[in-house]
């Protein structure tokens, strides 16, 4: 088993956004600002503390359309007070689809730009 404070470098890249993110845990319902977004995680800033290893149902609203993407299962990998980074683990395909047209349209628009 993987120790939980080991260093990993990431092989992709998170794109920064600002997304109002709905999460809901155990006996709560918070809500935050995904700050950046790849396929398989995120980085929130929330009103409702987690904890390392809390598992949360996500419903993300993307810029791009007014209905949110629900992820049926986030792993809350670290936090620092409300801040926290969050791994995917179960998503509809219809959700991937989504959030994988947004990352790339954003990626396209950064490349053009530069």
């Amino acid at each position: 088993m993987p120790h939980a404070n080991k260093f990993v470098i990431r092989t992709y890249h998170r794109i920064p956004v600002r997304c109002v993110m709905y999460y809901l845990g155990g006996d709560f319902l918070g809500k935050g600002t995904v700050m950046n977004l790849c396929r398989n995680g995120f980085r929130v800033l929330g009103d409702h503390q987690v904890v390392p290893g809390m598992e949360l149902v996500v419903r993300i609203t993307l810029p791009d359309k007014d209905e949110p993407v629900e992820i049926q299962r986030v792993v809350v990998r670290w936090v620092r007070g409300l801040l926290f980074g969050a791994k995917v683990a179960t998503m509809s395909p219809n959700g991937e689809d989504r959030i994988g047209a947004f990352l790339s349209s954003r990626l396209r628009a950064y490349c053009i730009s530069s």
